[in-house]
């Protein structure tokens, strides 16, 4: 999975951005995670989603 998200510059599996996605929590809970996390990728990474510079992928059913 390492590999994948060096090679990509893209996380893998990250739990808030699929919870967020699904409606399991709300953009404030996204927020208080974004803190925990600070100013490491990861944290960064969560801080694009809540403030919509990330786009989610609606998940498509077969």
């Amino acid at each position: 999975m390492r590999t994948v998200q060096r090679a990509q510059g893209l996380p893998i599996a990250i739990v808030e951005e699929i919870a967020y996605e699904n409606g399991w929590i709300t953009r404030e809970q996204l927020m208080e995670s974004t803190e925990r996390y600070g100013k490491s990728p990861y944290g960064q990474h969560l801080k694009g989603l809540a403030d919509g510079e990330i786009m989610l992928v609606p998940n498509q059913k077969n």
